[in-house]
């Protein structure tokens, strides 16, 4: 009786447990600049930004839409759209390529140049999950990022 009684109490807490809304993974730095495409008004750069999953458990991101600010400036937009694996308590990259407009990519690149720091805003969603349960979560970053030449 009392084994029987410790399982039905035990279940609703596994099942609680199993069920916690995961937190989004931290922002850590972008790598791995690259400028795939020039173009007169738009171009293409692509980039690792790295985060870091303080989660107790794996998730999967299999969406992202982000908008891009450098210096409180749009610059541009990313659109992932690609499954990516994310371990529990540890740093990942998510490669991105994003559209910029060539004319806010200058501007910021002389700032870049005179203070070694930009500041990077990235807002937009995420489409991230585990164990087939996926959930829309905002994704909201301000900081500075050092930039080397």
């Amino acid at each position: 009786m009392f084994k029987r009684l410790s399982w039905i109490l035990l279940i609703p807490i596994l099942l609680f447990g199993a069920c916690c809304k995961p937190e989004m993974p931290q922002f850590v730095g972008i790598g791995n600049f690259n400028i795939e495409s020039l173009g007169g008004n738009q171009s293409v750069v692509s980039a690792d930004v790295t985060y870091y999953n303080q989660n107790k458990f794996d998730l999967k991101l299999r969406k992202a839409d982000l908008d891009i600010y450098l210096a409180d400036k749009y610059v541009g937009k990313t659109v992932l759209d690609t499954l990516i694996e994310i371990p529990k308590l540890d740093t990942f990259n998510v490669p991105v390529k994003i559209t910029v407009d060539v004319k806010s990519l200058v501007s910021n690149a002389i700032s870049a140049l005179l203070f070694n720091q930009v500041k990077i805003k990235i807002q937009g969603t995420a489409k991230v999950g585990r164990s087939g349960v996926m959930m829309n979560l905002p994704v909201l970053y301000e900081g500075n990022q050092k930039v080397s030449f």
